[in-house]
């Protein structure tokens, strides 16, 4: 568990973004990246367009419409 988007990206192979109040499951993103992972992985488009989906469904949970 971690409240860091990098980080999450970075060590898993799967990531499981919550809701707010109530915390639902709103999106289950697996990881494409390889399993081992050097440090400047965190700057290619792939882990950038990972960490994007991770806080579009971050945005979307505090969405009030």
């Amino acid at each position: 568990v971690t409240h860091s988007i990098p980080e999450a990206v970075y060590l898993s192979t799967r990531i499981v973004v919550m809701s707010p109040r109530p915390g639902r499951v709103s999106d289950v993103i697996e990881s494409t990246l390889p399993k081992k992972r050097p440090l400047d992985i965190r700057e290619t488009p792939e882990f950038l367009a990972i960490a994007a989906r991770v806080r579009d469904g971050l945005r979307a949970g505090h969405s009030y419409d």
